[in-house]
């Protein structure tokens, strides 16, 4: 039998974290989350260091682990009427256009997929809810960074590898990523072509909820023609258009 991968083993922690907070009992310390989950120590230690890293867990000074604002942010955005609007939009996108359609909230420097709906035979067919990509290097990503300003996106990415990450059409530079949000904003639309991936192109627009960006809209997939790119970029559209009327009438 296979072992479980680091992102169910991650939601197994977290999972154990959340039900000992709403237990009202004394929170877990490593130790005792290796003993609830039967997680190796070391392996409770490495993801618990990546999860706190991403904002979904926190550690105090007595070494014990709650939930962090990460966590709550990832779930009021999944619990939002639009979200649940949004499965039925991504299967049509997906069969209509033969392409995987996503939508990602940001998470750090990082894109965080909570949906997505891929067709049959495709390139994208990786994509799976709960993976992180590089906010900086995809479609669905750089949309989220829409109305960041020159100044916030060197906070968000001054620190991060460049080198080596993405594919043949990556930016290698936060210059180069804000160099292609102004040529973005220009379109209307983020055009990303083999960004994070070879042979993978990305149509993908913001969701804004009338305050602020809360998620992006994407589809993914081979090159297309002229005419079928600006199909694709119409339905995406339309389907962006109805979402945000959705998030921008939640309370």
């Amino acid at each position: 039998m296979s072992q479980p991968s680091s992102f169910l083993q991650g939601l197994t922690l977290i999972d154990a974290v959340v039900q000992r907070e709403r237990s009202r009992r004394l929170a877990h310390n490593a130790s005792r989350l290796s003993e609830a989950t039967g997680i190796e120590r070391s392996r409770v230690s490495r993801l618990t260091h990546e999860l706190r890293e991403l904002g979904f867990l926190e550690r105090d000074p007595a070494a014990v682990f709650n939930t962090g604002d990460a966590y709550f942010r990832t779930a009021g955005v999944l619990n939002q009427p639009w979200l649940r609007a949004a499965r039925s939009e991504l299967r049509r996108l997906a069969t209509g256009l033969g392409m995987s359609a996503q939508i990602a909230a940001a998470s750090g420097a990082g894109a965080l997929l909570l949906r997505s709906e891929t067709p049959g035979d495709l390139l994208a067919s990786y994509l799976h809810p709960g993976m992180t990509t590089p906010i900086w290097c995809t479609g669905a990503g750089r949309a989220l960074l829409w109305e960041f300003s020159s100044a916030e996106l060197e906070d968000l990415l001054g620190g991060v590898q460049f080198v080596g990450v993405g594919g043949p059409g990556a930016a290698r530079s936060t210059a180069g990523v804000e160099a292609l949000l102004v040529r973005d904003r220009a379109r209307g639309i983020v055009i990303a072509e083999e960004e994070y991936a070879e042979g993978v192109f990305e149509y993908a627009l913001p969701i804004h909820d009338g305050a602020c960006v809360v998620a992006s809209i994407a589809v993914a997939g081979r090159q297309l023609s002229a005419r079928r790119s600006r199909e694709a970029q119409s339905a995406l559209a339309d389907v962006q258009s109805r979402l945000v009327a959705l998030a921008s009438r939640a309370d």
